[in-house]
């Protein structure tokens, strides 16, 4: 049975095209719907990493990229009322960027925040995909353009989530995704009312993982509800994973797999 498990990324529109550089940090000023506040961010830390770009800078990642990309990625933790600490992680080919980038955040300031103090840190990761078009010049890859080029991230910075058995395993993501394709082949059930009615397809998953380890489903998209409902049943058998980290703080991972229900 065939299944995928990756990371979301998705792009956001802000309402304003016109944007002003950023002094606060987390950017709930303009990024308030919680639902879409991952996407607006990374939109906002796209729109301050292009300013940095100069004509130099671009030519020396250009001439840097390997198989035509180049991979930015950072993170960092940061509090609450606190500002960014400066133990920033960042990778990417071109060191004049990276040096602006830490200097941009380290820069922001702590937006006033109501959360509750005992959250004392959390942590952030990014990365964007550098390409070059038809006329050679960068441009940064779309979601869309990401899954059709089929990416895939080298998960710097950050351990995803995983079952207690992957913990010392040398192919940490290649381990996880043997653990899902083996529970749902040992859990799998086909409705007998779907089958009954000659009911089959894909079950699209949507769940994360939450800080402490718990699978949270969020959604589930497919052909019937008997087969999600089957789906469903399948990945509440999963058992507590350990937590996904960045920067070694425990943090939320949103996760995706499908489901095939086939009749032979």
């Amino acid at each position: 049975m065939k299944y995928q498990l990756f990371f979301f990324l998705f792009s956001f529109s802000l309402l304003s095209q016109e944007i002003k550089s950023q002094k606060y940090y987390p950017f709930t000023d303009i990024c308030n719907i919680e639902s879409d506040y991952y996407d607006c961010e990374r939109e906002v830390f796209e729109k301050e990493i292009v300013g940095l770009i100069t004509p130099e800078i671009e030519n020396d990642i250009i001439r840097k990229m390997i198989d035509n990309k180049a991979s930015l990625t950072f993170a960092f933790v940061y509090g609450p009322n606190k500002p960014i600490r400066e133990d920033i992680d960042i990778d990417f080919v071109n060191e004049e960027l990276k040096i602006k980038i830490i200097q941009f955040l380290l820069q922001l300031q702590p937006y006033p925040s109501v959360e509750n103090p005992e959250d004392i840190l959390k942590a952030k990761r990014f990365e964007f995909v550098f390409l070059k078009n038809s006329d050679n010049k960068l441009i940064i890859a779309s979601t869309e353009l990401l899954k059709e080029m089929k990416y895939k991230s080298q998960l710097k910075f950050m351990i995803g989530p995983h079952p207690s058995e992957c913990a010392n395993s040398a192919d940490l993501e290649g381990c996880v995704n043997k653990y899902f394709s083996n529970h749902i082949v040992k859990n799998f059930r086909y409705p007998n009312k779907a089958l009954r009615k000659g009911i089959e397809g894909r079950v699209e998953c949507k769940f994360y993982i939450d800080k402490s380890g718990m699978l949270i489903i969020q959604e589930l998209s497919g052909p019937d509800k008997m087969l999600e409902d089957e789906a469903e049943r399948i990945l509440k058998k999963i058992p507590k994973f350990v937590n996904g980290t960045i920067k070694g703080i425990p943090v939320k991972f949103s996760l995706s797999i499908p489901i095939t229900f086939k009749l032979d």
